[in-house]
């Protein structure tokens, strides 16, 4: 089983991608939150990866945050609920709206996921009721060795993507880079420039 794959990004759509580790491609499947933060083809990648046995084979599903990692393992043991429609979910949802349409029992939300009904998205909210707190993600937002508070990096995140910068750079920099949360925003902002410049020009 594997717990991530990290390599070379060699083929990229929006529901796979196939990482070249080591001479080796392996494909995995993934929901459009992951799609969206990707990185140029050819560049180092890591995502989680949750590995799937059944009766077809092995298949790879990957993600970058571990809550959606989590979500999904768990929306695939929910009754009717396979890798397909998980995934749809996950396109469709963020791992926050999922667990506030949980927890207050909002079927119509759920249920605009392609592929998912309101009779199975009413079963989901039953199933998953009890076990929400397993997918409820962190109030802080770790990055590295870093902690910053949702807040502070949700207006770290917005300055740098008005100011034209890729969400895979804004991760990558804060991915690499240490702060800590008493630093100032505008200081958090300049770091993250300066260290997407660079390797830029790398």
């Amino acid at each position: 089983m594997y717990n991530y794959l990290y390599g070379i990004l060699s083929e990229k759509t929006a529901d796979r991608v196939v990482i070249d580790c080591g001479g080796i491609g392996f494909e995995v499947k993934i929901p459009l939150s992951t799609f969206d933060l990707l990185p140029d083809k050819n560049e180092k990648i890591k995502l989680l990866i949750h590995t799937y046995h059944n009766d077809e084979g092995t298949r790879l599903f990957g993600f970058f945050t571990q809550a959606e990692k989590d979500t999904f393992k768990l929306l695939i043991n929910v009754s009717r609920i396979g890798p397909k429609i998980a995934l749809s979910i996950l396109s469709n949802l963020s791992v926050n709206d999922l667990v506030s349409a949980v927890m207050s029992n909002n079927d119509s939300l759920i249920s605009k996921a392609p592929g998912l009904g309101k009779k199975s998205a009413q079963r989901l909210i039953i199933e998953l009721k009890d076990k929400i707190s397993e997918i409820t993600p962190s109030k802080d937002i770790s990055h590295n060795n870093t902690i910053i508070s949702s807040d502070k990096w949700q207006e770290v995140d917005t300055a740098l993507l008005a100011l034209g910068f890729k969400s895979f750079e804004i991760r990558k920099a804060t991915q690499e880079l240490i702060f800590k949360d008493t630093d100032k925003t505008q200081d958090i902002v300049k770091a993250c420039i300066k260290y997407i410049y660079m390797k830029r020009n790398e």
